[in-house]
């Protein structure tokens, strides 16, 4: 019995092993994906303001 519940231990935390690691996987490439978010967000609404034709008359 001890040989089986070994086995099933060590199972049960390759398991969580790697269930571990496709959880940090995912929150890179969330974090990854906000971050291309942000900046693209940023960049097209600086580029929208920046385009409009009374944009520089209200300074």
């Amino acid at each position: 019995h001890l040989a089986i519940l070994t086995h099933h231990t060590h199972h049960e935390e390759k398991l969580d092993n790697e269930s571990q690691d496709w959880k940090f996987m995912a929150m890179v490439i969330d974090r990854l994906c906000l971050i291309f978010f942000t900046l693209s967000m940023a960049l097209f609404t600086t580029l929208t303001l920046l385009s409009t034709p009374n944009f520089y008359k209200l300074q």
